[in-house]
């Protein structure tokens, strides 16, 4: 996370997220103490830990057990410095509900990460902004009492012993009527009740359009390298070693001369959610389907043997070929005969490649060529796949025993001949 985002993720949190409480108390505070606000220790340290817990949240706030007692540090410290005040403290209302607003935000945003359900989570986010909303209006009313109790015992019209007492929890709703008395109040609540449905209906749309771009996004790249663009904003070029795999349908140009349009693109999209779903379940990531082939890269997420993946994709596919061609046949879509598969090991280039206006995540290179130039030999040497020597060797003895050398291929592109291996 770089300097500039996670300042930006620091306002966020304490302006949208957890911090709001807290940020009004202290502004409170200091509007009726002015400068002497920093001559209080506890006001002081709430500030410090406010920043403290925002920063934690910003880094680790995506845990639920961590948002959720994280946004409860600073109502715990600051009771820790205060409680010295007394009882009367303890139960002062703004400091009730400083607690309660904590335990309840977290409460709702551990629950907004541990929902799957995107109803639930919309609803948690719209009930957010009205507690947010909610808890300016209660310090409003706290402020606005506290200035009352202070202009009566200034001006000798009310005797009060124990100014304390009266911002207790169970004494401030006494004088809930005098402060409904003001049209101006009744006219910030009413307005506040209004900003606060604004607000959620707001923040509800905008998550709803959020997650509309984040699904249609994720149909043209893939999930995992969707969520790094969006949560970086940029993806920095690198080169890797991966596999990548290529497929391509047999006797395409035939099938295509031979079909309307709509029941070839109909077929081809039967075709390649059977790819998705097999790469995906090995570990692979579809990088592109050009016209009727399907360029897949293995190695990208950890733990896990690449080229034994992508072995496996071709093996699983190949086993599934009847299934889908029976399923073609029912929707009255022409069958797929037989497909051939290309696989190499090597170093590649990574990274966001295009125009300012239009960029692909992608791989390239001499790998992704000769993986390419490997599927086009299936065609020579009449089998299903060929994979390159790079590749065999990492082959677990399993999947080795399930292909044959076929001898040196001189691929378009490549100096020297290299061994190539063909299903059996």
């Amino acid at each position: 996370m770089n300097k500039a985002s996670f300042v930006t993720k620091m306002v966020r949190e304490l302006l949208l997220i957890s911090g709001q409480f807290a940020l009004f108390y202290i502004l409170m505070n200091f509007s009726n103490d002015g400068l002497g606000f920093f001559t209080n220790t506890g006001h002081v340290a709430l500030f410090a830990f406010l920043i403290l817990q925002t920063m934690i949240l910003v880094q680790f706030g995506q845990r639920p057990l961590i948002r959720l007692f994280g946004s409860l540090i600073v109502p715990l410290i600051y009771t820790i410095i205060e409680i010295k005040e007394g009882w009367y403290f303890v139960f002062n209302a703004a400091h009730i509900w400083f607690w309660i607003f904590s335990i309840t935000t977290g409460s709702m945003q551990a629950l907004i990460l541990i929902s799957k359900k995107q109803k639930i989570k919309l609803a948690l986010e719209f009930a957010l902004t009205v507690v947010n909303v909610g808890s300016f209006l209660l310090l409003y009313f706290y402020f606005d009492t506290m200035k009352t109790i202070d202009d009566a015992i200034r001006s000798g019209t009310r005797n009060i012993p124990i100014p304390q007492a009266e911002l207790t929890i169970g004494a401030i709703g006494a004088w809930l009527p005098a402060f409904l008395s003001d049209p101006t109040h009744i006219y910030i609540i009413i307005g506040g009740a209004f900003l606060a449905l604004s607000l959620g209906v707001g923040r509800t749309d905008i998550l709803r359009l959020k997650e509309r771009i984040n699904t249609l996004f994720g149909q043209y790249v893939d999930g995992e390298i969707r969520d790094r663009i969006i949560s970086s904003g940029k993806v920095t070029s690198q080169k890797a070693e991966l596999c990548i795999l290529f497929a391509d349908i047999r006797d395409f140009t035939s099938i295509s001369e031979t079909h309307e349009a709509d029941t070839i693109t109909g077929m081809l999209n039967q075709y390649f959610t059977l790819w998705w779903q097999t790469i995906n379940q090995h570990g692979g990531i579809v990088d592109k389907f050009i016209g009727d082939a399907v360029m897949a890269v293995f190695g990208l997420r950890s733990n896990r043997s690449p080229c034994d993946d992508a072995v496996a994709s071709f093996i699983d596919m190949k086993a599934l070929l009847p299934d889908l061609n029976s399923k073609l046949k029912t929707l009255g879509l022409p069958e797929i005969q037989n497909f051939g598969v290309g696989i190499h090991f090597g170093q590649v280039v990574l990274g966001d490649i295009g125009s300012n206006e239009r960029k692909n995540y992608t791989v390239i290179g001499d790998t992704v060529n000769v993986a390419s130039r490997l599927e086009s030999a299936t065609k020579v040497f009449k089998t299903s796949c060929v994979i390159s020597q790079e590749t065999y060797l990492l082959l677990c003895p399993n999947y080795q025993s399930q292909f044959q050398l076929l001898g040196s291929a001189n691929l378009k592109g490549k100096s020297k001949a290299i061994k190539i291996f063909g299903y059996k």
